[in-house]
């Protein structure tokens, strides 16, 4: 590929380029609505085998934290900072959506009986919702 088709290709996706909020909102909807689709069907392929809920969402969380990280860092905020304190930040950051999403599950769960399956889904709408928060104002600057 040439020098020229890249930097095109580059420049059509928004790499490299600090966008407003609505458009870096967009974006990552876009990249959770992929990731987590995928995440959740894990979820349900591992919770299918005799594994506690809590157990599959920890694998699943691992999981997709670590695949988000690359395509929120690239393309939904296109930061250029340097990439150990971004990690540093995001592991943070990750760690308190993995205890906020294991809040949730046990408390629509264990405590007032909702399926595993639909608290996994309002656990994965209210961290994301918390993780946009976090990524945009602290890890990706």
């Amino acid at each position: 590929m040439t020098s020229n088709r890249l930097k095109s290709l580059i420049a059509c996706c928004g790499i490299g380029q600090r966008l407003d909020i609505r458009s870096q909102f967009l974006r990552y909807l876009i990249a959770g609505m992929v990731s987590n689709i995928a995440a959740y069907c894990l979820y349900l392929v591992i919770t299918s085998f005799p594994i506690r809920p809590v157990i599959g969402m920890s694998i699943v969380y691992v999981i997709a934290a670590c695949t988000s990280f690359f395509l929120n860092r690239v393309w939904t905020f296109s930061s250029n900072t340097r990439i150990s304190w971004t990690l540093l930040r995001y592991c943070g950051v990750q760690c308190v959506g993995y205890l906020l999403n294991i809040i949730v599950l046990i408390m629509l769960h264990h405590v007032l009986g909702v399926p595993h399956y639909y608290a996994q889904l309002a656990g994965i709408l209210i961290v994301a919702t918390a993780l946009f928060v976090l990524s945009r104002s602290f890890v990706f600057l």
